[in-house]
């Protein structure tokens, strides 16, 4: 079964030329996830079998193919953001490590993914699959309970994440450490934070939800200094830490 599984979502990775030209269509500066969200509801038009939802093999077929198409669209969209020709994917690889291809190759003949990249982005889906019932998750299910499509009802959760105050809170991280621009900034701008008064906010360092600490943090920051050790400090880092 298990055989059988990884076979199936390999071999669905591809996506239709059209939706590479639909990619194409937008504008060189056009968000990702705009674009993402819009391609996985366009998948939609091309499987229109989809709407059969009372048909298990219809719906097994529809995960299948959101699993398998989903990285490449995502890979597809950070390259047309780079202005770098999109990448195809290559099914010797492993999920994450064909995620990594699509993402980084350029002119070599034969992407050869690091090990430490392809643990930490194995290991981050898992925690992101296993959040349970968020923002998006909520917004899957009550746009599928109208019984519609499951790759519309994912493209709904997609427009969920891309909010600042739920996936989109990493992008406000990235503007919120741009704006402190440097380590002796830091302190200014907590104090700034706490006393409540310039309406500064701070971003991505935890939920109301966790009392305490993120479970998910602990892990998180292991693999961050895994990868460090490959590709390095930078500044944004060293504000962050």
């Amino acid at each position: 079964e298990y055989d059988k599984w990884v076979h199936n979502i390999t071999f669905h990775t591809y996506v239709h030329e059209n939706i590479k030209r639909f990619l194409e269509g937008f504008r060189y500066d056009a968000h990702p996830m705009s674009m993402l969200g819009s391609a996985v509801a366009a998948l939609s038009s091309f499987y229109p079998e989809a709407r059969q939802i009372h048909d298990p093999e219809q719906r097994d077929i529809a995960i299948v193919r959101l699993l398998a198409k989903v990285p490449t669209i995502a890979a597809f969209c950070y390259r047309h953001v780079k202005g770098l020709p999109f990448v195809y994917p290559d099914n010797d690889l492993s999920y994450a490590g064909n995620f990594l291809s699509m993402i980084a190759r350029m002119s070599e003949s034969k992407y050869e993914p690091n090990e430490t990249f392809v643990r930490a982005i194995e290991v981050l889906f898992i925690l992101h699959a296993d959040h349970e019932q968020n923002c998006s998750t909520n917004a899957v299910r009550a746009v599928g309970s109208s019984q519609v499509d499951p790759f519309s009802a994912a493209a709904a959760g997609i427009m969920a994440l891309f909010g600042p105050l739920h996936g989109g809170a990493n992008e406000q991280v990235l503007r919120m450490i741009e704006k402190i621009g440097d380590v002796k900034n830091v302190k200014p701008f907590i104090d700034e934070v706490k006393s409540g008064k310039g309406g500064e906010r701070l971003m991505g360092f935890g939920h109301r939800v966790y009392k305490s600490y993120d479970p998910r943090a602990k892990i998180v920051k292991k693999l961050a200094y895994d990868v460090f050790k490959v590709v390095g400090m930078d500044r944004d880092v060293e504000i962050a830490l």
